[in-house]
């Protein structure tokens, strides 16, 4: 990794950690935040807009020329830039539920290069380039030599149900306990530390998934990012056997690689 990138992973880190920061001390007052919805059963609330504003200050104080592409405020995905996902698990984060994460990862040359995921709830982070190795630090350490029994599904109203439901049974088939954990960054996390077997949404949003899946491939497992129709993208991560499964039963589509 040039010094560049690594200057780049120290930032990401930090800026990562600050933002955690932020929306853990924001979650212990829930009955002050304000809910609203994107779509239907899309939940935001003021901290998601705060954390992503905090984590485009911090960056542009040590990158102001880079562009940033974040889940509440657009930006220019063209070249190279950073992208944010500030609390991803809104349902939960708002239930007050402890799985939900901020999820950041900086894409260079159409290639998410470096990740970061927090799980602030539960005192974990995560970061890497694609390079490896993953470096954690709280809770959840790196699991070596496991074999997980639990396969990570996502859920959402553009993947529909019929499919999902197929792609449920294929796994099940292969003795996996399937398990929906609200956020796919986080569930990715997992995969990386060796929690989970694998993961795998369709219809999801490359920010949701982009820093994960760099700790996925830092972590040798393989892991791909599709593009999809209306700007989703499918994700897929799994390792060893499941990759052949993953593609010849779970019914990714044969196209070009968004990611990969």
């Amino acid at each position: 990794m040039n010094h560049d990138l690594e200057t780049r992973l120290d930032v990401l880190r930090q800026v990562t950690a600050e933002v955690a920061a932020f929306a853990l001390t924001r979650s212990h007052n829930l009955a002050q935040i304000a809910i609203e919805t994107k779509g239907k059963a899309d939940y935001v609330s003021a901290v998601d807009r705060d954390a992503e504003s905090l984590a485009r200050s911090l960056i542009h104080a040590k990158f102001p020329a880079d562009a940033i592409v974040g889940e509440e405020q657009p930006g220019d995905a063209q070249g190279d830039h950073w992208l944010i996902d500030p609390v991803d698990g809104s349902a939960n984060f708002l239930s007050g539920i402890p799985f939900w994460a901020v999820s950041i990862a900086y894409v260079r040359d159409n290639e998410p290069v470096l990740g970061a995921v927090a799980l602030p709830a539960l005192d974990a982070a995560l970061w890497a380039s694609g390079e490896g190795p993953v470096h954690g630090t709280g809770s959840v350490s790196l699991l070596v030599g496991t074999q997980p029994v639990a396969f990570g599904i996502g859920r959402n109203r553009t993947w529909p149900i019929a499919h999902r439901l197929e792609v449920e049974a294929t796994l099940e088939a292969q003795g996996l306990h399937i398990v929906c954990l609200g956020s796919c960054a986080a569930a990715l996390a997992m995969v990386a530390a060796g929690r989970l077997a694998g993961y795998i949404e369709h219809g999801t949003n490359v920010w949701d998934c982009a820093a994960g899946h760099v700790l996925c491939r830092a972590a040798n497992v393989p892991s791909a990012i599709l593009p999809e129709t209306n700007g989703k993208v499918a994700v897929i991560a799994a390792s060893g056997a499941l990759t052949e499964v993953s593609k010849a039963q779970l019914s990714l589509p044969e196209r070009p690689r968004q990611f990969g």
